[in-house]
């Protein structure tokens, strides 16, 4: 391969830019200002370029300064001409981009990338020749894995390129486009999009339920201490995450979970015990916590007992029978899942009390009959209710039956009481409002209601019923329930349609909205850039 150099003049028309070129855009503005930077002073530094076939030429630096002379209508430019391979060409491209600090992180991201992809270089040597360190690199190839709108949020100045980072370390596409869309539409900054990354998708493995050396939970998935997505395996991508314990991958983490929890009910259904199905275990559970409500009818082994003076472990009180092997005496073990994943040994609370009665434990003693209670009393709670809502359902059927039969009965001010309990109440201020009536608390409002002419009840009730139907969706058009309404009123509406589909044509065609915000950084043209 030669390497000497010339400098000479070429046609325009007999040099291409190369494709692999990072800077990307060339904003009108600054080929402008570099335009006429050239017009006065003239091209001070010719650009470099590579032979590439029989008078063709591919630029390795200098597109701007080839595009501004075009802009010229110049037919010729200054070139120093070098034969060069593929690698060394992307090479200097890159390098000499990186160091006019030009380029967006995207640009510079897939550049890196050309570097690996066509020139057939490793991330070291990447590093060696842009003088940047491993750690570096690694971080701004992850940003070719961002989705199109991460990317361009960074472009125009929206996302910076550490938010980048962090969406970027999400292993799953799906999982980063959610991310990158809600770190978008709630603005969040930089610290807030690591926070929320790092709580919600980077994975604490010491907290895993399954053994982290196991090397079979998965088909070919190595453990999770061998596993290159632990951040103790991958310093350069997450040298600023101190912790080595951090699994980077919550797709195989939930399917390791998984594995993990389906092999430990085929050892609890092999030994004789029981699993309580997820869909039940929920209600046994805390809203969103891995502790057992007081209405359980369970108790955890490893929680301790709350009747207990000595405050020990159900597992410790409960030592012998647990060991116990005779299918008489022992007891049946229930393997539960809690709403945030973790994994609970439980028995039924009246047989866990009835095994420490049995021992003679005053407190057990105790603690069972005030449970026997319990369940008596709640046992005829729901009897109680049943009937009462069977009885009312009853009700409800006759007066159905007896309001098709006697219509002249006033029932709106009844329809307007249900209405004004399920209609959220900052609809019903904005129609008590537009009906010019006052609103209380929720006695004196039906109060109110019932204290209307019928004409006047009508109308309040067709307000909240169609403001309650407007606020339930986003609106596209005319919903088809007020255009029937409006029909069986005789009430003209083809004017209001013809206005809102003329809003709707005219937001169609225009042209995407232009996002405020800073524009990217460009070289300075100064005196040719």
């Amino acid at each position: 391969m030669k390497t000497d150099s010339e400098i000479k003049s070429i046609p325009l028309d007999q040099i291409v830019a190369s494709p692999h070129n990072p800077r990307k855009s060339f904003p009108e503005e600054g080929l402008a200002e570099l335009a006429e930077s050239i017009k006065r002073h003239g091209l001070l530094h010719p650009i470099l370029v590579t032979p590439r076939g029989e008078q063709r030429y591919q630029i390795v630096a200098g597109e701007r300064r080839w595009r501004a002379c075009q802009r010229l209508g110049r037919a010729t430019i200054e070139c120093f001409v070098r034969h060069l391979d593929e690698k060394t060409a992307i090479s200097i491209a890159v390098m000499e981009n990186i160091q006019r600090s030009g380029l967006n992180p995207i640009e510079e991201a897939a550049g890196l990338q050309a570097m690996i992809d066509v020139g057939k270089m490793t991330p070291r040597e990447v590093a060696s020749i842009i003088g940047k360190g491993r750690d570096y690199v690694a971080r701004m190839l992850l940003l070719n894995r961002l989705p199109e709108a991460a990317k361009e949020a960074i472009r125009t100045g929206r996302m910076g390129r550490r938010a980048g980072w962090y969406i970027a370390r999400i292993p799953l596409a799906s999982l980063r486009s959610l991310v990158t869309s809600e770190a978008l539409s709630k603005r969040l900054s930089t610290a807030e999009v690591g926070k929320l990354v790092l709580e919600n998708y980077l994975l604490d493995l010491r907290k895993a339920e399954f053994p982290l050396h196991a090397a079979d939970l998965l088909p070919e998935v190595p453990s999770c201490l061998n596993c290159p997505s632990r951040t103790g395996n991958a310093k350069d991508l997450y040298s600023d995450i101190s912790d080595p314990m951090i699994c980077t991958d919550p797709d195989c983490f939930a399917r390791k979970r998984e594995a993990d929890w389906m092999r430990r009910c085929q050892r609890a259904w092999a030994e004789g015990n029981a699993v309580v199905p997820d869909s039940e275990a929920v209600d046994e559970f805390l809203l969103g916590t891995a502790q057992l409500s007081e209405e359980s009818r369970y108790i955890d082994l490893e929680v301790k007992c709350p009747w207990d003076p000595s405050g020990r472990r159900w597992s410790a009180l409960l030592a012998e029978e647990l060991q116990c092997r005779e299918p008489h005496s022992r007891l049946r073990l229930f393997l539960a899942r809690s709403p945030v994943g973790t994994i609970h040994q439980l028995l039924r609370k009246e047989e866990a009390l009835s095994a420490l009665k049995r021992r003679g434990y005053a407190f057990a003693r105790k603690a069972h009959a005030a449970l026997t209670e319990e369940d008596l009393r709640k046992q005829n709670e729901r009897q109680r209710a049943e009937f009462i809502r069977l009885s009312c359902r009853s009700l409800v059927s006759q007066a159905s039956q007896k309001a098709a039969l006697e219509s002249h009965v006033g029932l709106d001010d009844l329809f307007l009481g249900c209405i004004l309990r399920l209609v959220p109440r900052l609809v019903v201020a904005g129609v008590f409002e537009r009906q010019q009536l006052k609103l209380g608390t929720h006695e004196e409002t039906v109060a109110l209601v019932r204290a209307l002419e019928p004409a006047k009840r009508r109308a309040l009730l067709v307000d909240l019923l169609f403001s309650a139907e407007l606020e339930a969706e986003r609106l596209q058009n005319v919903p088809d329930l007020l255009r029937e309404l409006c029909s069986r009123l005789a009430i003209d509406i083809d004017g209001v349609c013809r206005e809102v589909e003329a809003v709707l044509d005219q937001d169609a065609q225009k042209p995407p909205l232009r996002r405020r915000g800073r524009p990217p950084k460009r070289a300075a043209a100064g005196l040719n850039g």
